[in-house]
């Protein structure tokens, strides 16, 4: 007779903590201490300056909301005050939750780290969600700051991964070169909108519109269609001799083809010509920071005993 076997599921493996983040969890530290003795710093961030209060795990207030301007002897100021309320009311452990506020919260952050202090970032999304059943419709400072106290309460408000300088440095430069690329494109499609605008059909002329020193050459000599049928062939190619250009007349005559024929500019098609030749000023300076070897930095990657290293050479 056969027999059955029943499949035992494997436990699940549960956190300890099922509410917040593992990167905000802290009732560990608060039971060690007791939620009276458990201080949190909220900061409110803003450009030039910004607003914090502290208060315990119960949300008793201890520092009452208060602005600090983004310079050291402020920021000083507002890490002394805050020590010295940890004295007064016995905090024994604390940790500084910040509204992300593009870069500018970054400066709190600093300081608060370097004196010390557990510092943690918390979304503006959740700060909002925390704000809104509380106080609808009213959103100051001080209410976001008791939106920061309760989502850090709920381990919302969460610890970041330590900064390294060769991943950032590199993060840096990474994100510098595409962006470089992605305005350069950008700029291929207005440099193409205003020839089109000023003479039409005169970039169909070349192969090579982008890695030619010709068209941009004769754009600067010869604004329009009538100048170059009035230069001819003969004047065209002594221009671009002088300049030290290299250049086939085939490429000459399939221009002077073009002026033969071309239609007439739209209006202000001399201010699109010169607009054309100020982006395309603009393109070749973003190029030669991409690609130039010399005089720019450049990434110099290196390993050295397990370890690696980014850094920046000229």
């Amino acid at each position: 007779m056969a027999t059955s076997h029943t499949r035992q599921r494997p436990a699940s493996r549960r956190p300890a903590f099922c509410v917040g983040k593992p990167r905000g969890v802290l009732h560990p530290r608060v039971q060690a201490v007791g939620p009276e003795h458990f201080g949190i710093v909220c900061c409110d961030c803003a450009k030039a300056r910004s607003k914090f209060f502290l208060a315990d795990f119960y949300g008793r207030v201890l520092v009452p909301p208060t602005t600090v301007a983004h310079n050291r002897p402020d920021l000083d100021a507002a890490v002394a005050q805050v020590r010295a309320a940890f004295a007064t009311h016995q905090i024994q452990d604390s940790l500084v939750a910040i509204e992300r506020t593009g870069r500018y919260h970054r400066h709190i952050q600093r300081a608060f780290a370097a004196a010390g202090f557990e510092t943690r970032i918390i979304h503006p999304f959740v700060t909002k969600q925390y704000r809104q059943p509380v106080d609808p419709g009213n959103k100051t400072d001080d209410t976001d700051l008791s939106a920061i106290h309760r989502a850090t309460v709920t381990g919302c408000a969460l610890l970041e991964a330590t900064r390294d300088k060769a991943w950032t440095t590199l993060q840096l430069v990474i994100r510098h070169r595409r962006d470089l690329v992605r305005k350069g494109a950008a700029l291929n499609c207005q440099i193409r909108d205003h020839l089109e605008a000023a003479l039409p059909g005169y970039a169909a002329c070349f192969d090579k519109l982008w890695e030619s020193a010709i068209p941009w050459h004769l754009l600067h000599h010869f604004p329009t269609a009538a100048q170059f049928r009035g230069a001819g062939l003969t004047t065209i190619c002594q221009s671009l001799q002088q300049a030290g250009i290299r250049f086939q007349k085939p490429t000459v005559r399939t221009v002077l083809e073009w002026a033969e024929r071309a239609a007439a500019g739209d209006v202000a098609a001399d201010l699109h010509r010169r607009i054309a030749l100020a982006l395309y000023d603009d393109r070749q300076r973003k190029t030669l920071e991409r690609h130039a070897k010399r005089g720019h930095p450049r990434l110099v990657w290196t390993r050295e005993a397990g370890t690696s290293q980014v850094s920046l050479a000229n």
